[in-house]
């Protein structure tokens, strides 16, 4: 068995496999194996996958249909055989000590979840470079202290997008046994929030979680030259699935209830959408984005956030602008984003 199995999805990422899989190769914990899930690749990625378990023992490819992210890293996760499990995706890269200091403290603690940080990491851009990790009290937690100080404000602590988890798959080790058992919970319809479903199933269950803080060894990988400011119309039912598919977790596992929060966590998000509507469409008359935002308004799942989220954290600002909201005032929402987006 395996310390760590390092799943990688690949999808046509030709012109960044090798960067990423140099730095998969040079961990300092030697004692892994690496899956390379090949998703149906139109360009040469299957064939780089190939090349690779030709020239190292430790690497496995599974080539599948496509189906997707969700699809790809479940496939690897099924036929992994590691105590653990780490996740890589195919367009970012590590450090080489990240598999070898997670695996440490899991063993140290016996740990079902290892947690370190992130770096946004913009190629063209460094400056913009951003860390991230998780915010808790404390590093180490067991399962009456993720109950006392975790599952309150998990999802929502009140705030405006107030997330305490960071749903990253990529910057965790989990139990072997702890994955295979959710896999089924985690829905392949799910297009955004993919890795949410997976981080909150494996925080339900665990009995012992350990982050390692101020740590930043994964880098994620951000193409700015690849960025666009589309707006998405059908974003709105993309977080529907996704805060369906939450609610429907928090209910099967039956250890905390989190929909309220899922509840808030998707009311946020709506307001984003509601700027985006605005702020991403500069050239489009307000005639068409008003009954854009007329339509999102009256769904009835977003009439059902408008009167049931709890955040009394919220600043006076957005309390302003979900009263717009509430009250279809369409044209308060534009001049709003309009003002507060003038740059």
């Amino acid at each position: 068995m395996p310390k760590v199995s390092i799943v990688i999805p690949v999808y046509n990422m030709e012109k960044l496999l090798d960067r990423c899989m140099e730095s998969v190769l040079a961990q300092t914990l030697e004692d892994v194996e690496i899956l390379l899930v090949d998703d149906g690749s139109t360009d040469t990625s299957p064939a780089l996958c190939d090349d690779y378990a030709k020239k190292d023992g430790r690497v496995r490819v599974i080539h599948k249909e496509n189906g997707g992210l969700t699809s790809a890293w479940k496939k690897g996760s099924e036929e992994a055989k590691g105590e653990y499990i780490g996740y890589v995706d195919s367009d970012d890269f590590i450090d080489a000590d990240m598999y070898e200091r997670m695996y440490e403290r899991a063993a140290a603690t016996d740990a079902d979840i290892v947690c370190c940080g992130l770096i946004h990491w913009y190629e063209s851009d460094p400056e913009r470079n951003w860390s991230e990790q998780m915010e808790f009290p404390t590093d180490s937690l067991k399962k009456s202290e993720l109950s006392e100080i975790l599952y309150p404000s998990l999802i929502n602590d009140g705030s405006f997008m107030g997330r305490h988890l960071q749903p990253n798959r990529v910057t965790k080790i989990v139990r072997s046994s702890l994955v295979k058992k959710n896999l089924n919970q985690c829905s392949d319809a799910v297009s955004i929030g993919e890795d949410y479903q997976f981080s909150l199933c494996m925080f339900l269950d665990a009995e012992r979680v350990e982050i390692i803080r101020d740590y930043f060894p994964y880098y994620y990988y951000i193409n700015t030259a690849s960025m666009t400011g589309r707006h998405d119309k059908k974003y709105p039912d993309k977080i529907r699935i996704m805060r369906e598919n939450l609610c429907r977790i928090s209910d099967e596992k039956k250890v905390f209830d989190l929909k309220p929060q899922i509840w808030n966590d998707y009311m946020g998000l709506l307001v984003l959408h509601t700027k985006a509507a605005v702020y991403k469409q500069k050239n489009v008359p307000y005639s068409e984005i008003r009954k854009e935002l007329k339509e999102v308004l009256s769904r009835p799942d977003v009439r059902e956030a408008l009167k049931m989220y709890h955040m009394p954290l919220l600043t006076w600002a957005e309390k302003l602008y979900l009263f717009f909201m509430k009250h279809h005032m369409y044209l308060a929402i534009y001049v709003a984003v309009r003002l507060y987006f003038r740059k």
